[in-house]
C-alpha cells in the first residue's frame, strides 16, 4: 500500500487496466477501483490509438489505480511522455459514488482523423500488437529496475530561420536509434524536439524524459562526435509521424549534451562539466513535472555556460 503522503492517483481507460500490466510492473498491493470521467469521450485517430477530447454529454469508464511517483514515472516511460501527456481531472468513484480530485490522465494530441471509440475495443491498436509491446516492455522495466532514472537534452544551435520554421511542427516526436554493428548494440529512445531562444541564439533541443539506463551526457556527447575508441555507430532518427522532418538533426551534431539525474544519497544536489560541452545535474529528488525538470536543467546549464563555454 502506497503511504499517504506518496499517494498519487491514476486514471486509465487503456492498457494499463490489462492485469499483464499492472501486476508485472506496480506493487502487489496497488489499490484500485472503478471510475468514471465525465465530460471527455474515449476516442481513436488515424493511429488507432486512444485519446481524450472534451465532450460534455460523454463519460468515460476506467481504472484508477493508487501509485508511486516512481510507478508514475515508469508509466511515463510506457506513455512515451511527451507524446501522451498527463494531466489532472476529478474522476466519479463507481464504488462509493464519491467525487475524487487530483487525478491523472493522459491524453495526446491527435492525428488525422478522430472516431469515438468503439465500446468493445479496450485496449488501442491490435490486441496482439499491444500484447507484444507490452511484454518487451515489461522486460525492459525489470532489466533496467536498478538503474538511476535520468532525463536527457541535446542542444543543437539553430538559425532563427530555422527557429521559426520548428514552430510549425505539431507532433516533433521520433526514436533515436544507435547501433554499433560490431558489437551488436543498439540504443533505443523515444525523443521530443522543442525550440529555444536565448539571448539572441537559438537551439533545438532533443528531449528523454525519464529514462532508466546507466549512460550519461558525456557518453553522448562522445557517441555524437566519434570520439570514443573502437566505438563507431550508426545514429539514424526514426519519426513517430509522416508530417516531421527536420532536416538539420540528420546532418548536424549537438553541441552540448545535458543531463538531470535523481541520486537519493547526495546531501545536497550537485552540478558539474565534462569537456566543457557535457554537462551534469545530480539531484536528490526527481520533479515530478517532467517539464519542470526540463526547465532546471536548462537554467543550470545556462547559468555555467559563460565560464565553461569555449
Amino acid at each position: 500500500m502506497v503511504k499517504e503522503e506518496n499517494k498519487i492517483l491514476l486514471f486509465s481507460y487503456g492498457t494499463i487496466q490489462d492485469e499483464l500490466f499492472y501486476k508485472n510492473l506496480f506493487n502487489e498491493n496497488t489499490k484500485k477501483f472503478k471510475a468514471s470521467l465525465n465530460g471527455y469521450a474515449k476516442c481513436v485517430d488515424d493511429t488507432l490509438y486512444f485519446l481524450l477530447k472534451k465532450d460534455k454529454a460523454s463519460q468515460v469508464k476506467g481504472t484508477v489505480f493508487e501509485i508511486t511517483k516512481e510507478e508514475l514515472f515508469l508509466v511515463d516511460r510506457w506513455e512515451l511522455f511527451p507524446e501522451y501527456q498527463r494531466f489532472f481531472v476529478n474522476v466519479l468513484n463507481e464504488e462509493t459514488n464519491e467525487i475524487v480530485e487530483n487525478v491523472y490522465v493522459y491524453t495526446k494530441l491527435e492525428v488525422g482523423r478522430v472516431f469515438l471509440a468503439p465500446e468493445d475495443m479496450p485496449f488501442s491498436k491490435n490486441p496482439s500488437a499491444t500484447e507484444e509491446n507490452l511484454k518487451a516492455f515489461i522486460e525492459i522495466e525489470k532489466a533496467t529496475s536498478h538503474f538511476p532514472i535520468s532525463d536527457f537534452l541535446f542542444l543543437y544551435k539553430i538559425t532563427k530561420e530555422e527557429h521559426d520554421s520548428m514552430q510549425n511542427i505539431t507532433h516533433p516526436y521520433f526514436s533515436m536509434i544507435i547501433e554499433d554493428h560490431k558489437s551488436k548494440q543498439i540504443i533505443h529512445e523515444p525523443c521530443a524536439m522543442f525550440s529555444l531562444a536565448e539571448k539572441n541564439e537559438y537551439y533545438a533541443v532533443v528531449c528523454q524524459f525519464g529514462r532508466k539506463n546507466n549512460l550519461n551526457s558525456l557518453f553522448y556527447y562522445r557517441t555524437f562526435h566519434n570520439l570514443i575508441k573502437d566505438f563507431n555507430p550508426s545514429i539514424n532518427f526514426k519519426s513517430h509521424y509522416d508530417n516531421f522532418d527536420i532536416p538539420f538533426i540528420k546532418t548536424k551534431k549537438p553541441d552540448y549534451c545535458l543531463q538531470m539525474t535523481q541520486k537519493p544519497e547526495l546531501k545536497e544536489d550537485l552540478v558539474g562539466w565534462a569537456e566543457d560541452r557535457a554537462f551534469q545535474y545530480a539531484v536528490r529528488d526527481f520533479n515530478i513535472d517532467p517539464f519542470k525538470r526540463y526547465n532546471i536543467l536548462l537554467q543550470g546549464f545556462f547559468e555555467g555556460k559563460p565560464k565553461n563555454d569555449k
